[in-house]
Parts: structure tokens; sequence; C-alpha cells
């Protein structure tokens, strides 16, 4: 067994897909594995969505995630964000029918060249920038841009699609016009798929659940705002954390009144305690910021952090009638008996958002399917 890993829920994991099908019945599911599955470990989560007929299919931020996956899934793959133009990995992402993102007109004639010089077609993805001043065409070159990729020979448009900047809110009128100026442009192309609801809009906004659904964040079993988790409650919307950060206890030594702990000193002692040292720091996620502010559980109490946080090491305060030793497991993110530490916790503390916390998890811990 490692010394720290991460744990990942598949019931959980099936929970929240299922609950999302239940609001968005009529749309596709597809999961947003990005960036690590959103730190999680894309091939576990993959693994899981694999089984089932619900994930209709995957969605990335880049070609090189795309085609990391040929191997561990037979889903449709839709990449989001950005290629680069290596022919190679195109010419493969064109066999495999990788569908690709289009937001301006020389990606198109590249791709269109590039499919008849290898004799393959490429499916697009083309997305329209409706407010959000990222990528995407601008609203009024979107329907000329649509039909530019319809007459290309090698192209076949795959879906048309676009991002909301606010849709995580409480005031959802910006999110409302955006769907409004998404919808008049797309209402003219009915028989092709289009997208835009992310997590949070798909439960703010259920009108935009349209085609299909991107599911991210709250695959997971993570709300990216208080606003949203109210409008999930208000609908039964329930969801579970998939993942736990788990690590041990390495050492354990007395703490005395006045000591001091870690680099620059930053915490010293006001009475006697226990000291347990963890093989774990901010190379393995946990950020400088947590230092002397969180706490983790060990058998099921809350015991703080003590001193800096440190690269590959983190110490911690326990009581002195606490029964451990080394070897016990430490829960840093999870729950253990009637206690929990969330995300959220660590996001409100960091002074940053849930997903940058799981994002940053070191992809090199291992990830066990419980």
């Amino acid at each position: 067994m490692p010394l720290t890993w991460i744990e990942i829920s598949k019931n959980n994991l099936l929970h929240n897909l299922a609950q999302f099908k239940n609001i968005a019945p009529q749309s596709e599911i597809w999961p947003v594995v990005k960036s690590n599955a959103y730190g999680h470990g894309v091939a576990e989560v993959v693994k899981i969505l694999n089984e089932v007929p619900e994930t209709s299919g995957l969605a990335l931020a880049s070609l090189d995630e795309a085609l990391a996956l040929v191997d561990l899934t037979t889903k449709p793959l839709m990449v989001l964000s950005y290629f680069d133009r290596d022919e190679a990995k195109l010419e493969l992402a064109a066999k495999r029918a990788i569908s690709l993102p289009i937001y301006d007109l020389g990606a198109i004639d590249f791709l269109d060249a590039l499919g008849k010089k290898i004799k393959q077609n490429f499916l697009v993805n083309l997305k329209i920038d409706s407010g959000t001043s990222r990528l995407g065409f601008r609203v009024e070159e979107a329907t000329s841009a649509i039909n530019y990729v319809l007459s290309k020979s090698n192209l076949k448009l795959h879906s048309i699609f676009t991002h909301y900047a606010e849709s995580e809110s409480e005031d959802l009128s910006f999110s409302r016009k955006q769907l409004s100026i998404f919808t008049d442009i797309t209402k003219n192309f009915p028989d092709i798929k289009i997208h835009s609801a992310c997590s949070a809009a798909s439960v703010s906004l259920p009108e935009s659940q349209a085609t299909l659904i991107r599911l991210g964040l709250s695959l997971y079993g993570l709300l990216p705002s208080e606003p949203t988790k109210l409008r999930a409650e208000a609908i039964n919307l329930d969801l579970k954390p998939i993942l736990a950060l788990k690590t041990t206890i390495i050492q354990l030594k007395p703490l005395k009144n006045g000591e001091s702990v870690g680099y620059n000193r930053t915490y010293k002692a006001s009475h006697d305690a226990q000291l347990a040292v963890l093989p774990v720091g901010y190379w393995e996620g946990l950020s400088r910021l947590l230092s002397n502010k969180a706490s983790v559980l060990v058998k099921g109490v809350l015991c703080p952090i003590r001193g800096n946080v440190c690269m590959n090491l983190t110490m911690l305060e326990l009581p002195l009638d606490l029964d451990v030793k080394v070897g016990d497991t430490v829960t840093l993110l999870g729950t253990d008996g009637d206690n929990q530490v969330t995300v959220e916790d660590w996001a409100k503390i960091s002074l940053t958002i849930n997903y940058e916390i799981v994002t940053k998890l070191n992809p090199q811990l291992p990830r066990i399917i419980i």
C-alpha cells in the first residue's frame, strides 16, 4: 500500500451520472474528463464510465488528451479547446473519429486540405463566442462560418457549441442572453448537435440542456458555487463527492509547550501535545496556504496542521489522549467517522475555487477505485 493515495468511489461516480440523467433525460451526457479528470485520475474515471450506456461520449481539452485515451475507451471523443497542427496526430484523430474544435477560418481550410491529402474526413465542433470572450467565432461571424464548414468536402460538422461566462452566478440574466443569442443561430441548423450546458447551466438553466450536456465538475460530486448548490437542492439533485485523499503517519513525537514547528517557525506550541509527521506536502497538492489553518482527520478527530506545509512533509498536532501509532491512516480530504474535510473547506482557506484544489492534486499519486 502506498503512503499517500487517492480513493475514487465508483458508486458515487455512477450515482452522480444517474442524477444528471434524471434531470436531463432528453440529452446525451458527455462527461468532461479533461485535466486528468479534474484531478481525479482520468484512467480510473474513464474505466468506470466505459461500463455504462449513460456515457454517450467523453470531452477533453486538447487533442493530446484525447489521443491518450484511444486505447482506454471506445466511447466517442470530443476535443473542446485546441489541437496542434501535427499531421501524424491529426491523421490518427481522423481515423479514430475524434471531433476537433474550430474557431477560426484558417483551421477550417487547414483541416479540409489535410483531409483531402490523407483521404480522411475530419469531425469538427464549431465554437461560437456568445459573450465569454474566449475561444470562438464572434456572433456576427457564426452563421457564415457554419455554412463555410458545411461547404467543405472533407469536414463533417459534428456539433455547434458555446460556453457560459457566469452560469454559476446568482444573476442568470447574462447567461439567458447568451443562450438566446446561441439559439437564434443554431435554430437554423436543426440536424446538427448543439450544446452549451456545463454542470452549472444544466442545473440553473434547464432550457440550455439541448442535444447534449457537458458534465464536468459535478460528475465528481462538486458544485461550482453557492447559488448552484441552492438550485440543486431545490430540484433534489443529490451529488456525492467521489474523491478521498489519504496518507499515513510516518513519525510520532512529543511537542512541548514553547517549541516551534517547521520552516520559518510559524507555529509555537502553547501547550503539550503529540506531533505527527505526514509524507505529503505541496508537491502532492496540499497548498502552503493551508499551513496553520486547515485540519485533517485522524481516527475521526479533526487535527490541525502545524507549521508551514513543506514540499513533501506536513505536521499535525494531535491530542495527548488520542491513541495513534505510526502507520495509521490520515484522511486529508473525505469522511472519517462523524467528521469530514471537504474540497470546499480547502478552497475557502486558500481563497480559490474547488476546481483548483482537485486539479492540483499530483497526477503521480496512486488512484484506487473503491
